[in-house]
C-alpha cells in the first residue's frame, strides 16, 4: 500500500502552495516597503534645495540690505546671468566662513534694516523658510514688518547659497537658525529678537526657541506638529498607504542623516514654550499639515499655560488651490504679524 493517499498528498501540495504564495506576498510587501522607504526618504532628505528663485530684497521690494556670509558684489551677477531671477540657473557663490554651524554647515543670508531707520539695536525678526523654499521666498512673510523691524532672511542647509546636501525636518536646521542668531547678536546687538517660521521653518523655529532664551516671540505658520503626520499625508497623496511606509521613510531618513526626524516634534515642545508668546496661523484648506492637528496643538498649549493665539485663513494651505495663507489672506496675515511682534518685542 503506498505511504500517501491521494487525499493526504493533495493536502501537502496545498500547504506547500499556500506557503509559497505567502512567501511571495511577504517578499512583495518587504520590497514595496523598502522602495517607499528609499524613495520617500530620498525626497525628504535630499529634495529640499531646488528652489530657483534668486531675487534679492532690492529686486523684490526695493529694500536696501546687507549680504550675510558672502560677497554682495556677487548679487550683481544674478541679473546678468539670469534672464528671469525667479527661475535662476546661476544662484550665486556658496557661503563663506563667517557664519558656520557647529556641524560645519556654512550659512548665507540677508540683513534688511528697518525702513524707519531705527538702527541695528532695534527689535529684529528672523524669517525661516520652509521645505523647497529659500531666503528669497520667505521675504514676503516679513513685508508687513519691514517698516518697524529689522529683518533677517537666510538659506537653510541644502538650499541655494548655504552648504550641505541634506534636509532633516528641523532636527539639524535648528543649528542653522542658532548660527544666524549668533551672528545677529554678535554683529548687530538687537534689543529684542523674534522668529517667524513657515512650515519646515516653523518646526525649526520651535526646535531652537524651546532652548534659546534670546528668542522672545515666536510666530508659526502652516506648521506640522509631528513629522510623522506630514509623512503620512504625503504618502497618501501619492497613492500609498500611510503604513508601513511612514515607518520605512523614517528609517530611511535616519540611515541617511543619522538623526530621528521626530525628535524635535513641536507637540513635544509645548512645555518648553511657556516662557514666550506664540502666534499660530494656518489655512483651513491645508491637506498636508491638517487643521485639526493645529487646533489640537493650540488647545494643548493653552492648557499648558502657553501665551498663544491662533488665526485661521479660509481655504489656504499646503496643496490648497488658493495657495498659502500669506497669499490668500494677505491683508489679515500682515496685520496678524505686525500686531503680534509690535506687542511682544518691546521693553517691559
Amino acid at each position: 500500500m503506498p505511504p500517501w493517499t491521494s487525499g493526504s498528498l493533495a493536502a501537502v501540495t496545498f500547504r506547500r502552495l499556500a506557503l509559497g504564495l505567502l512567501g511571495v506576498l511577504l517578499l512583495t510587501v518587504v520590497a514595496y516597503t523598502g522602495y517607499v522607504g528609499y524613495e520617500g526618504s530620498h525626497q525628504l532628505v535630499e529634495g529640499g534645495g531646488g528652489n530657483p528663485d534668486c531675487r534679492t530684497p532690492d529686486e523684490l521690494f526695493g529694500w536696501t540690505y546687507e549680504a550675510i556670509n558672502y560677497g554682495s558684489a556677487d548679487d550683481a551677477l544674478l541679473a546678468s546671468r539670469n534672464a528671469d531671477q525667479k527661475h535662476c540657473t546661476y544662484t550665486g557663490t556658496v557661503a563663506g566662513d563667517e557664519v558656520v554651524t557647529d556641524d560645519g554647515i556654512r550659512i548665507a543670508g540677508w540683513y534688511v534694516p528697518a525702513a524707519d531707520g531705527a538702527g541695528p539695536t532695534a527689535p529684529t525678526v528672523v524669517l525661516v523658510h520652509g521645505f523647497g523654499a529659500n531666503k528669497s521666498s520667505i521675504l514676503e512673510y516679513g513685508e508687513a514688518l519691514h517698516d518697524a523691524f529689522n529683518l533677517v532672511a537666510f538659506d537653510l542647509r541644502n538650499t541655494q547659497r548655504s552648504s550641505g546636501n541634506q534636509t532633516a525636518g528641523g532636527v539639524l536646521e535648528q543649528k542653522d537658525l542658532r548660527a544666524i542668531i549668533d551672528w545677529l547678536e554678535r554683529t548687530k546687538h538687537p534689543s529684542h529678537i523674534g522668529v517667524r517660521g513657515n512650515s519646515l521653518g516653523a518646526a525649526t523655529a520651535v526646535a531652537e526657541s524651546r532652548d534659546d532664551p534670546r528668542v522672545e516671540a515666536l510666530a508659526l505658520d502652516s506648521m506640522h506638529t509631528r513629522m510623522r503626520y506630514q509623512v503620512e499625508q504625503r504618502l497618501q497623496h501619492a497613492g500609498h498607504p500611510a503604513y508601513p511606509g511612514t515607518w520605512a521613510v523614517f528609517l530611511g531618513a535616519r540611515i541617511r542623516t543619522g538623526v530621528d526626524l521626530g525628535s524635535v516634534d513641536a507637540q513635544d515642545a509645548i512645555p518648553d514654550l511657556t516662557r514666550l508668546p506664540v502666534l499660530l496661523s494656518h489655512g483651513t484648506g491645508d491637506t498636508e499639515d491638517l487643521p485639526e492637528r493645529t487646533q489640537a496643538f493650540y488647545e494643548d498649549a493653552l492648557a499648558a499655560g502657553v501665551q498663544i493665539e491662533l488665526h485661521w485663513c479660509e481655504g489656504a494651505g499646503h496643496n490648497a488651490p488658493a495657495g498659502m495663507p500669506v497669499w490668500v489672506c494677505r491683508d489679515d496675515f500682515a496685520a496678524w504679524m505686525l500686531d503680534f511682534f509690535s506687542r511682544n518685542l518691546v521693553d517691559a
